[in-house]
């Protein structure tokens, strides 16, 4: 299990976030048909789709279809594709540290162009006025900067 490093996980991420329909707002990840997938518990590198279907009044149930393949990702959700945490069940303490120190450096990317800020990653890519080219903006800034402590 080779952990990438960091300059390498935010551009992976990068990729994943800039490809047609790669990003999302509120949820890691989704399929081609707006769905929220999630990594299988049973199955490491696989993917089921969560679906939520409305029974009774104000009940609801969810269940999880297998096979599905995520498309669109939230940075949380890119970094941690990238990273490769969803590919061998449980991510290591190793790939935890590295995702939460990553995700505080696009915070604080995200931050630095804006006022008043945003509290969390999360709130920053759910926010309404977020768009796609806003995240790519973030993980090309927060891959500038390794870059610049790599030299």
């Amino acid at each position: 299990m080779n952990v990438k490093t960091d300059r390498e996980v935010i551009e992976g991420a990068l990729a994943i976030i800039e490809t047609e329909n790669g990003w999302t707002q509120g949820t890691y990840c989704r399929d081609a048909e707006g769905y929220e997938v999630l990594p299988d518990v049973d199955a490491p590198g696989e993917w089921v789709r969560l679906r939520t279907e409305r029974v009774g009044d104000g009940g609801y149930r969810a269940h999880t279809d297998t096979g599905a393949k995520p498309c669109s990702f939230c940075p949380q959700g890119a970094l941690r594709a990238a990273a490769g945490c969803w590919s061998f069940g449980l991510p290591s303490a190793e790939r935890e540290q590295q995702i939460d120190r990553l995700e505080q450096l696009l915070l604080e990317t995200a931050n630095s162009a804006a006022m008043p800020g945003w509290p969390s990653l999360p709130a920053f890519n759910d926010d309404s006025r977020t768009t796609q080219a806003d995240v790519v903006l973030v993980l090309k800034r927060a891959a500038a900067h390794l870059e610049a402590q790599e030299d």
